[in-house]
């Protein structure tokens, strides 16, 4: 069982690293973690375990990319989400071992480890696939030019769309997906 302690400590961590980072953007993490607590409990997962999962898949995204790293940012949060839930001699293995897991497979993956692994790389795929993740998220992003901006939000929702393993979600975001599409074309 994991405690409200361990929760309350995750989360602290993950906001401390947002406010000094300024990535991911505080909507992103709650889009994510909404998301991920809607479908543990569609599916009847792990909802504790879905969670930390989504509170530590970009947990060092804002180092990443301050170090000019992003594509290291799933292998450095998973490295520091060993070292945090090392602290907690109460967790069992076989949960930190999900947990990670999670993180590391929150991009996708040929075949998922649990449940709680596919429903965070579900949960994630909203921040870039769903209309309000588009727009939540535009007020976040640094000073880019227009054509870098829409380049850069056609790549995350042709890359989230690809990720979605859920029927679940891919029903819900198909039309949202493609109205995004749509309209960052018109640019």
């Amino acid at each position: 069982m994991i405690s409200k302690e361990i929760i309350n400590k995750i989360t602290e961590f993950v906001y401390s690293q947002t406010r000094e980072y300024g990535l991911p953007p505080v909507f992103q993490i709650e889009l994510a973690n909404e998301k991920g607590q809607e479908l543990a409990n569609k599916l009847g997962a792990d909802k504790d375990i879905v969670l930390l999962g989504t509170l530590l898949m970009d947990c060092m995204l804002g180092i990443a990319s301050k170090e000019r790293k992003l594509s290291e940012h799933i292998r450095m949060s998973e490295e520091k989400a060993k070292v945090l839930l090392s602290q907690f001699s109460e967790l069992e293995s076989r949960d930190k071992e999900n947990i990670l897991y999670c993180i590391r497979q929150h991009h996708g993956a040929d075949k998922f480890y649990s449940l709680e692994s596919e429903i965070c790389c579900n949960a994630d795929c909203y921040r870039f696939a769903s209309v309000r993740g588009i727009i939540g998220g535009i007020r976040y992003v640094q000073i880019m030019e227009l054509d870098e901006l829409v380049e850069h939000y056609l790549k995350k929702a042709d890359e989230k769309w690809n990720a979605l393993s859920l029927e679940i979600c891919k029903k819900e975001l198909e039309p949202q997906y493609k109205a995004i599409k749509d309209f960052l074309t018109q640019f």
